[in-house]
């Protein structure tokens, strides 16, 4: 009864904030209008500043997975995408452009994420450790030795579910990668490609 009466008068305890609902509050988030993005997850590890570091158009549906590395790192999704449950990792730049089809399972990396050098990544597992111990991964992570190469995926494409795409690719309007593929090189507009790695099996009808 007496907890019954103070609830009465101070209310029900407020809901903790999502990560996303703090990111669009300070503006490194920003969402279209008429856009599903409740099951989509942001994570930004080294923001700064209150320049937008994830962008997403109007209309769009949105399911998987954004990760942010750096305080350089950007993506963008202009408007009418559907991205299921997928993963994009940047460090660089993820531009994704309008009226695109990401089926689930999908990886899109910008950045190798470690040298190719060992005595450049000896520390990665340590500095790892260090930023998960104070609650804040990939704080210490060095990235001045990484390669990362912008990604971008044109209007009208649609990627097939599994698909690997890797840094510095650019996908062209119209092109079709099919399920299963794993995409090093650029794909032209209106080709459908598959394959590890991805090559061209057909040109598609404007």
């Amino acid at each position: 009864m007496l907890s019954r009466i103070k609830q009465l008068f101070t209310g029900s305890p407020p809901k903790p904030r999502s990560k996303k609902d703090l990111y669009l509050e300070k503006g490194w988030l920003t969402i279209g209008a008429n856009s599903i993005t409740q099951n989509l997850k942001v994570e930004l590890r080294t923001p700064q500043g209150n320049a937008p570091y994830v962008t997403i158009g109007e209309g769009c549906v949105m399911e998987g997975k954004f990760v942010v590395e750096t305080s350089n790192g950007r993506i963008s999704v202009g408007n009418n995408t559907f991205i299921g449950g997928s993963m994009f990792v940047c460090a660089e730049e993820i531009e994704i452009g309008s009226d695109i089809m990401f089926s689930w399972g999908c990886t899109i990396i910008d950045t190798d994420a470690h040298s190719l050098n060992w005595k450049d990544r000896v520390d990665d597992v340590k500095d790892w450790k260090r930023g998960l111990e104070e609650g804040a991964p990939g704080k210490h992570k060095q990235w001045s030795k990484v390669v990362s190469k912008k990604i971008t995926i044109q209007d009208k494409a649609w990627i097939g579910f599994n698909t690997i795409i890797v840094k510095g690719v650019t996908i062209g309007e119209g092109a079709v990668v099919a399920a299963g593929s794993v995409v090093t090189k650029d794909v032209e507009p209106y080709t459908l490609v598959g394959g590890n790695p991805a090559k061209m099996i057909k040109a598609l009808e404007r």
